[in-house]
């Protein structure tokens, strides 16, 4: 009996649930559109911004181990590893200790642009999500605007008998609907923009820590040559 009430329950609030974006019209329509996008750039950004996928602990300890390859004489196993592994900090790293830089200076500046572009890719698809977070509550007011103009085509409609009051509670409705559904929207991408921003910020210190201490300690252990 119970399960029955609860797939009464939810057949009923999924039929409410498409009357009203029926009701909303295009405008609804396209808010709708507004929450895929977001949910979609917010999941696409998510799994691109992982910081296990960018920064593995595997290569964050092989690069700490520097100084061990350096006791060693060898650094070809570290290059193995990091061309074999294919994250962010792999390939900056790789860079890093190539050794084709004469100079810690150099080396510095060529690996901080390289990882400011890497950053950056990483950045690319939160101007859709920021976008949302502006057309969303816009295409509420909209929605709300176009209600209000139907209420009051339905007070004007109403002649010497008054205006018809389900009409006019139809129109209420869907301009309150279109309100809602553009917050609803704009809300959680608010809230998505903003905690990637922080993340990135955070990857981006985390990933700058890392490389400088690999290039100082790569500089401070290896002897690089000019070559002739």
């Amino acid at each position: 009996m119970t399960d029955l009430t609860f797939l009464a329950d939810t057949a009923n609030g999924l039929s409410l649930l498409l009357e009203s974006l029926r009701s909303g019209g295009s405008v609804m329509m396209l808010i709708v559109l507004c929450s895929f996008a977001a949910v979609t750039v917010s999941t696409v950004t998510w799994l691109r911004v992982r910081e296990p996928v960018l920064m593995p602990a595997a290569v964050v300890e092989q690069l700490q181990a520097l100084p061990q390859f350096a006791t060693k004489g060898d650094i070809a196993p570290l290059h193995d590893f990091l061309h074999r592994n294919p994250s962010m900090l792999s390939r900056l790293a790789l860079m890093a200790v190539s050794g084709q830089f004469t100079t810690k200076q150099e080396c510095t500046e060529v690996v901080g642009q390289k990882a400011k572009e890497q950053l950056h890719a990483l950045e690319r698809d939160m101007p859709y999500l920021e976008a949302m977070v502006t057309v969303a509550p816009l295409l509420g007011l909209l929605g709300t605007t176009a209600g209000l103009v139907g209420m009051f085509s339905a007070f004007g409609e109403g002649g010497s008998t008054g205006p018809d009051t389900f009409a006019v509670a139809k129109e209420i409705g869907v301009a309150l609907r279109c309100t809602i559904a553009g917050l609803l929207v704009a809300v959680p991408a608010v809230l998505a923009h903003t905690f990637f921003v922080r993340k990135l910020d955070g990857i981006s210190m985390r990933l700058e820590s890392i490389l400088m201490d690999t290039i100082n300690t790569f500089y401070q252990h290896f002897e690089v040559q000019r070559a002739k």
